[in-house]
């Protein structure tokens, strides 16, 4: 009987360690960008995802706005300031900018991997801030394409202003 109580305990014991590292283990969007210098709470707009589950937001024909970017980038850091001050302004802290990290995705295959999933102009190598908006399985907003109609509503003087492309994503992108 103490042999199966041992067993039991040291099994418990192991599940509550897996636990415990699974836990500590893993990317934090929070810790990050707020090490980065983002001036984000924890309770936040964004939600990780992978550049598959994108695709797949993209194939089904989702309405979202993605951020593709790295907090090793200072523009970066200025875009999920800029971003979550927005959303607590409008009052739209119940909408999410998806993030993928761009990081992943600097060599030339990789890149056009990119382009290929999300039908991005020009993928940056970087790090620094692409924002893209979706409709109807079709790119909206691309940030990087700043030749396009939809994009160029919100550049003055050759600068994205992410204020203003924030107001659209929270207040019209439905």
């Amino acid at each position: 009987m103490k042999k199966i109580l041992k067993i039991t305990s040291l099994f418990s014991v192991f599940v509550l360690f897996m636990i415990l590292m699974a836990s500590c283990s893993g990317y934090s969007f929070y810790k990050d960008w707020h090490k980065a210098g983002a001036d984000i709470d924890k309770d936040h707009i964004f939600e990780v995802i992978t550049l598959e589950q994108a695709e797949t937001k993209k194939k089904n024909g989702d309405v979202f706005a993605l951020l593709f970017a790295s907090s090793s980038n200072k523009e970066s850091v200025n875009v999920v300031t800029s971003f979550q001050a927005q959303a607590e302004y409008l009052e739209a802290t119940d909408k999410t900018i998806y993030f993928v990290d761009s990081t992943k995705y600097t060599s030339t295959s990789l890149r056009n991997e990119v382009r290929t999933a999300l039908g991005m102009q020009d993928v940056p190598t970087d790090g620094a801030p692409a924002v893209m908006t979706f409709k109807s399985k079709a790119v909206d907003v691309d940030t990087t394409n700043k030749n396009s109609t939809r994009t160029g509503k919100f550049i003055v003087n050759g600068e994205i202003q992410y204020s203003s492309l924030a107001s659209y994503i929270f207040r019209e992108l439905k």
